[in-house]
């Protein structure tokens, strides 16, 4: 695992659609994973616990060893973790082990050379592969190859998983810059994605869902950016969606 000190870093973008930033997040020290876990990992989590296998583990396209493991659900990733001695990282931890403390766009820097990270394929590689995909602390593959799931969940409604309502957030100089940047490049009306959102009524039947982090091999280019979030139901699965673990320093 990779250790993660305690301190502020820079997180987030203008859009409701992730965390908000960039601005400064103080987070505590904590350990992660230095790569996603792999189909043997979680094959061994499978023969000394019972649990079920993952969903694509009969299918040689995705069940290879140093593969990333898919198929699993969000429930599926904790109890793997919980199993290990360990947790599924927040959303706050897992951007800060991508982008370290200066605010850089991706785990390698602020230039956006994608051919770093594995974005563009058929299935899952090892996770030996593409080692210029690394963050400051050596976190590799949060660029590409899957995407993974996060500890933060929330009530999904009306295809919406987000907070019900947003807090209002007081903007740094640098948001400020951003927001004029984008408002001026979409004909000087500010973004939908960077608009406050409306209230969710929350009277309207939801359920359970969590985020999603990291671009993957079936991914858009604009989902390499760290501060991309995805979202889906906690009871789904993809064969583009694994996780890696941390835990309390």
């Amino acid at each position: 695992m990779a250790f993660v000190p305690a301190g502020k870093a820079t997180l987030g973008y203008v859009y409701f659609t992730g965390l908000y930033g960039p601005m400064p997040y103080d987070v505590p020290a904590f350990w992660i994973d230095e790569t996603e876990v792999t189909n043997a990992d979680y094959q061994a989590f499978v023969a000394a616990s019972g649990h079920a296998p993952a969903a694509f583990a009969d299918d040689p396209a995705f069940n290879q060893p140093d593969q990333p493991v898919t198929g699993v659900t969000h429930d599926d990733a904790q109890a793997y973790c919980a199993w290990a001695g360990k947790r599924l990282p927040s959303e706050i931890e897992w951007e800060k082990a991508a982008r370290g403390t200066d605010g850089r766009i991706y785990p390698w820097g602020n230039k956006p050379d994608l051919n770093r990270a594995y974005i563009a394929g058929e299935t899952p590689i090892s996770i030996a592969r593409y080692k210029d995909d690394i963050s400051p602390y050596g976190v590799r593959g949060m660029a590409g190859n899957v995407s993974e799931w996060v500890a933060d969940t929330r009530t999904a409604r009306a295809g919406v998983c987000r907070d019900s309502a947003s807090t209002p957030r007081a903007a740094t100089p640098e948001m400020l810059k951003l927001l004029q940047e984008l408002t001026a490049a979409n004909g000087g009306v500010v973004p939908a994605l960077c608009a406050s959102p409306a209230a969710i009524d929350e009277s309207i039947p939801g359920e359970p869902c969590a985020y999603i982090k990291g671009n993957n091999w079936n991914g858009r280019p604009h989902m390499t950016v760290a501060s991309n979030r995805m979202w889906d139901y906690t009871n789904s699965i993809a064969e583009f969606v694994g996780f890696r673990c941390a835990k309390d320093s």
